[in-house]
């Protein structure tokens, strides 16, 4: 019996109480336009210092009947820019990922139960699903120490399958600060790609709120050409689980698409602020390959910062 109640104060131990968090002063910069070209939306926008996002509501939107609340954005859009220094100051990150709760009450988002796991499940499965940031800490802390916390929200997170999101995704998160950095500003638009835009699997036990796990995730990078209303972009559908995601160097070039594949997959529309004949024209086109970057462009977080 006293083996049994130890094992079970570790695995409680492990499990860890939900303290629940809650979102830092959110003071918005308006020399940010983090929706630029304009993305439409199905869901409920809400705005953050270092991000827009888009969050499933509950409408019936997929064609199959019968309630679809996904527990995710449908996007997220944030401008990045070109910061001075050798290092960027990081800040530590909430214990707990921060829901809203009148979201949560409403049956719209989930709170951090439905991503939890044990120390021991992890360990076990070290590709299982996880919190995965839409809009990167490291590219919101930029904006400072408020921004970065508010990152670690709902309003940004979609299930990511942890060797996806600390491998090659990651990787594509540190080249578009690079890009950043290169050009002096890029816009990013991310988000979730399901299968039938409808959910087959989820995340969360009996009695939790069931998050939608996505087969892919997209990402559109953007910049200004130097011509009016003819951005330069770069459109990418990852799958979750894919060959070449277990070792760099990692081959972008192979995740390339059109935007027009993308709008075909979720139902988004992007790039809405432009001339109807530019944006059908641009959509249509496959980037030839990845922008240029320096070794100097990849600005990495200081030693000794917050994880």
């Amino acid at each position: 019996m006293k083996k049994l109640i130890a094992a079970m104060a570790a695995l409680l131990v492990a499990a860890g109480p939900l303290h629940a968090q809650t979102f830092r002063p959110n003071v918005l910069d308006p020399s940010y336009n983090h929706d630029r070209w304009v993305t439409s939306s199905n869901g409920i926008v809400k705005d953050f210092r270092a991000y827009r996002s888009s969050f499933d509501d509950l409408d019936d939107d997929d064609q199959f009947g019968g309630p679809d609340a996904l527990g995710v954005p449908e996007w997220v859009a944030y401008e990045v820019k070109r910061v001075e220094g050798q290092c960027i100051a990081t800040h530590p990150r909430p214990g707990t990922w921060i829901t809203d709760d009148e979201l949560h009450d409403s049956g719209i988002m989930p709170d951090d139960r439905s991503y939890r796991t044990t120390n021991a499940f992890r360990h076990s499965h070290p590709a299982w699903f996880a919190r995965g940031h839409l809009a990167m800490k490291l590219l919101a802390e930029r904006l400072g120490d408020d921004a970065q916390w508010n990152t670690h929200s709902f309003y940004n997170a979609v299930p990511q399958r942890q060797s996806f999101n600390a491998g090659i995704w990651l990787d594509l998160e540190n080249l578009t600060g690079a890009w950043a950095q290169h050009f002096g500003t890029v816009w990013i638009v991310t988000g979730p790609v399901f299968a039938d835009r409808h959910a087959y699997a989820h995340l969360g036990d009996s009695g939790e709120f069931p998050v939608a796990i996505p087969e892919a995730l997209f990402k559109i990078v953007i910049r200004e050409s130097g011509i009016p209303n003819r951005p330069n972009f770069l459109a990418f559908i990852y799958p979750q689980v894919g060959p070449g995601y277990s070792h760099r160097p990692f081959d972008h070039t192979r995740f390339l698409t059109t935007v027009d594949e993308i709008e075909q997959l979720t139902g988004i529309d992007f790039l809405t602020s432009l001339p109807d004949a530019v944006e059908a024209e641009l959509e249509a086109q496959q980037g030839p390959g990845l922008w240029p970057a320096d070794a100097g462009d990849f600005i990495p977080a200081c030693e000794g910062g917050g994880d």
